[in-house]
């Protein structure tokens, strides 16, 4: 193992060890309030400059954690890591208010490495959901003594995860079984979610309520995806994958405090994670050409909030994306550089009072840079980034729009590890 390889070892156990203690959400938007807070993007650089896509995806070349059974496909020679982060500029509107948000944030860490013929892992850490938020609202005297209610939020729930992906049949040179993989995430999630609301009277004694919502359960993944050759150029791989829901088991406690007095009461939250069922494919021309699509389905009406701010609703996505790699192997780096698009679609998970919440509108495109080894034959490393737009768009008359841009920026390391000494 060369010293550059330690170093890398090094770092991703440091970031890792770092962002499983204190991970930064990098949200800014008042929708968090509501349910496990604004849902995360569970892809890596790859996948966001599809749109999301990846039930279909598999490659040796980068890291899929949407579907774990393309672990599989995890080369016999190289250890992949990878790392992201990304800026977002949020528009909040409000009839003829405007209001913007600056927000950077750690992403996600992986690594993928082969143990054996057809059996691959990943490890790795990400969020999935983040609560960021700070508003206030002022309430008329005409029902009430008047008062400014302020809401803040912050926190939210993080996964360190170990996946598998295995070919069972990659032993036997029949392509009717060898093609077919199968995949396992285990993910221990957790997190705390503290939410306020400081009442602000006029005449009388301000009040506050204090709600922290405390997770510390698992989350368990499995993926299937079988991939059939038409001929030597044309092929397609069918994927699809189920998350397994449960009660999250959550203790909230609430904190309501006046000039004279502070009351403390626990109790457990009606959170859980919903059955998640996805289904997608990827069709592949001569290795140039990728275009697929996904669609996901969440179980969540099962979920209830606190203090009545709404319940869950079922949620559906589709993603649509496209690739296109002029070459994989080439001295030119610029006919290496992969350019990727998608778009997708995604209605809310949460009800907010009587009304569900935003649907979400989105498109993005980005680009896989590669790096050259020294032989400056193949592709060693390759820095992803993408573009993103998103319009969360309000069901109801008073409720507030969103407008986001955001830029993504990954890194894969592909390190040859495991090739063995030449003795002269």
């Amino acid at each position: 193992m060369t010293i550059f390889r330690r170093l890398l070892l090094i770092l991703f156990l440091a970031i890792t060890s770092l962002a499983y203690v204190k991970a930064e959400n990098g949200i800014n938007s008042p929708y968090s309030r509501y349910g496990l807070g604004s849902l995360s993007n569970q892809s890596l650089g790859i996948n966001r400059q599809m749109g999301g896509l990846g039930y279909g995806l598999r490659s040796d070349k980068y890291i899929n954690i949407i579907n774990p059974a393309s672990f599989s496909q995890a080369d016999t020679l190289t250890m992949l890591f990878e790392a992201g982060f990304s800026l977002q500029n949020t528009n909040f509107k409000e009839g003829n208010k405007r209001v913007f948000a600056n927000n950077a944030g750690f992403d996600y860490v992986a690594m993928q490495f082969r143990l054996c013929k057809g059996l691959g892992m990943s490890i790795g850490f990400l969020p999935y959901s983040n609560v960021g938020y700070s508003f206030s609202q002022s309430v008329d005297a005409t029902a009430n003594e008047a008062h400014t209610d302020t809401y803040s939020g912050s926190g939210g729930i993080y996964q360190p995860y170990v996946g598998i992906g295995w070919q069972p049949f990659a032993f036997l040179n029949i392509p009717a079984l060898s093609n077919l993989s199968i995949g396992v995430t285990g993910a221990y999630i957790y997190g705390d979610i503290d939410h306020s609301i400081a009442y602000d009277f006029i005449n009388s004694t301000d009040r506050s309520r204090n709600y922290n919502i405390s997770i510390r359960n698992y989350k368990v993944d499995f993926g299937l995806q079988y991939r059939i050759s038409f001929n030597k150029k044309n092929s397609i791989t069918l994927g699809g994958a189920y998350s397994l829901g449960h009660n999250l088991s959550a203790k909230t406690s609430l904190t309501e405090s006046n000039s004279s007095s502070t009351n403390k009461t626990e109790f457990n939250s009606g959170f859980y994670l919903p059955n998640t069922y996805g289904g997608g494919f990827i069709y592949n021309y001569n290795d140039q050409w990728k275009f697929g699509a996904d669609y996901t389905y969440e179980a969540w009406s099962t979920s209830t909030f606190i203090d009545g701010d709404g319940t869950g609703t079922n949620r559906s996505k589709a993603s649509v994306g496209i690739e296109y790699t002029p070459t994989e192997i080439s001295g030119n780096i610029f006919k290496m550089i992969s350019y990727r698009g998608g778009v997708h679609y995604a209605q809310p998970y949460t009800t907010i009072g009587s009304n569900n919440g935003c649907n979400e509108y989105g498109i993005s495109a980005g680009i896989s840079l590669p790096f050259m080894n020294r032989n400056n034959k193949y592709s060693h490393a390759a820095l992803h980034i993408s573009g993103e737009y998103t319009h969360l768009s309000p069901k109801a008359a008073g409720m507030i729009s969103e407008n986001c841009i955001r830029l993504n920026v990954g890194i894969t390391f592909n390190e040859t590890w495991f090739t063995k000494m030449k003795v002269r």
